[in-house]
Formats: structure tokens, sequence, C-alpha cells
């Protein structure tokens, strides 16, 4: 009795830790993305910074300003995209869990 009600739990609990797994795998994926995405920026603000600081002509200050804008703008826009992704596999991945946690909880009770 103690063991079928155990395996009962154990069976029941499996789309839980499935779903904690899902989470903490797709939080991993958008932390390194963001890591990534910030540890570029980062570098490419030195670098801005530095091309500006020796520049006298106030034309390749504007022009390399612009440049800079387009660039980072272009890098926000893909981790914007990398990162609705990552949320999209996620909600597949749950949908998924979900559906077959059901379809496995009504063949249980049949």
């Amino acid at each position: 009795m103690f063991t079928k009600t155990s395996e009962k739990f154990i069976t029941a609990i499996k789309p839980f830790n499935s779903l904690i797994e899902i989470n903490t795998k797709y939080i991993e994926q958008l932390i390194n993305l963001q890591k990534t995405f910030f540890t570029a920026i980062s570098w490419e603000v030195a670098a801005q910074t530095k091309t500006l600081s020796t520049q006298t002509d106030i034309t390749k200050v504007i022009d390399d300003q612009k440049y800079y804008t387009d660039q980072l703008q272009t890098k926000v826009s893909t981790s914007a995209l990398n990162a609705y992704d990552v949320a999209t596999n996620s909600s597949e991945e749950i949908a998924n869990l979900v559906t077959d946690s059901i379809s496995e909880a009504v063949n249980l009770t049949k």
C-alpha cells in the first residue's frame, strides 16, 4: 500500500520536476545571452569613447557616433530577438509538458 502510494506520488511529481528543469535551462540561456550582450556593449562603449577622444574633426565624430549608434541598435534588436526565441521555445516546451501530463493523468484515471 505504502509502496503504491509512493510510486503514485513520484509519478505525479515528475511534471513539476520537468518544469523546474525547463525553467532552469531557459533561465541559464537568458542569463548567458544577457551576459554576452552586456560584455560586448561594454567593450564597444570603451572603444567608441577611445575613438571619439582622439577625433578632432566634428564631421568625423558625428559619422563615427552615427555608425556606433546604428551598430548598437542592431545588437539590441538581435539580443531582443534571441531572448524572444528562448522565451518562445520555453513556452512551447512547457505547453508540451502540460499536454503530456494531462494526457497521462487521463490515462491513469481510466
